[in-house]
């Protein structure tokens, strides 16, 4: 039902970006319906396992795209612009379509109950994931943007899309809250009884580089060409090891199992 929901969505937002006005910073009921009946089943069902619901693959895609669907509604409400919802909810709807195909297996692999600390940790790194992707898809945005103004191509992005300077802003907003959530998912993990292997899962050392990154990019806040433009770069970047942490938890899921 989620899947259909956010589908509707995405239908509404294509609706906004083909007319002939830009769409608002006003959130519509719809949006703030489904993502606060996401949020009931997130909660149903951690209440359920006892902790964070990340227990699965299907649990874990779905909260991950709940977290990407709330992020972009914060930096809608904070910015007052909404151009480019539609392009962080084609993710959480992609994300919704995936959480939804894993329901339809049978597992009987029992699931692992895991402690507070565990679900802190497991929370906070798809809240930096989330904001590693929404900040990846602003600056692709931005530079598509860019290159199709410089190019004096002036069509569909030019016309839909928010200047140059509120995309920066925007990936710079995102940038700092994935380095701040990350931060918090490194900061946990010192505390949890974690074996040296375990650190060096590929999802593990993908989740750190990314903090190293981002938390690198916050350092320079400063919305100087030459750092915006390496800003999108890297936040481009760190969008393929999201891509990559999506496939591995689909693969073997959340790596907090």
């Amino acid at each position: 039902m989620l899947t259909v929901l956010y589908g509707v969505i995405l239908a509404g937002e294509r609706r906004i970006l083909t007319g002939e006005h830009r769409g608002s910073g006003a959130i519509g009921n719809w949006i703030l319906g489904t993502t606060s009946l996401h949020l009931l089943a997130l909660v149903m069902r951690g209440v359920q396992v006892g902790a964070c619901p990340v227990a699965s693959q299907w649990d874990s895609l779905s909260l991950l795209a709940w977290c990407i669907a709330v992020l972009q509604i914060l930096l809608v409400k904070f910015s007052g612009d909404r151009s480019t919802l539609i392009y962080s909810f084609s993710l959480v709807f992609l994300l919704q379509i995936g959480s939804a195909s894993f329901t339809l297996r049978v597992s009987e692999t029992p699931e692992r109950i895991i402690d507070s600390l565990t679900s802190v940790h497991a929370f906070s790194a798809l809240i930096g994931v989330a904001g590693v992707a929404i900040a990846g898809i602003h600056g692709a945005l931005w530079m598509l943007l860019r290159n199709s103004i410089k190019n004096g191509r002036f069509g569909f992005l030019f016309k839909r899309l928010s200047s140059l300077e509120e995309i920066a802003r925007l990936n710079r907003i995102s940038t700092g809250i994935a380095a701040t959530a990350l931060t918090m998912t490194l900061l946990t993990s010192l505390f949890l009884n974690r074996t040296y292997s375990e650190f060096q899962q590929p999802d593990v050392v993908v989740t750190m580089i990314l903090w190293g990154i981002f938390g690198c990019l916050t350092l320079f806040p400063r919305s100087t060409g030459s750092v915006i433009a390496t800003r999108a770069w890297f936040s481009l970047l760190g969008f393929c090891g999201v891509i990559f942490i999506i496939g591995w938890i689909a693969m073997f899921g959340f790596h907090s199992q």
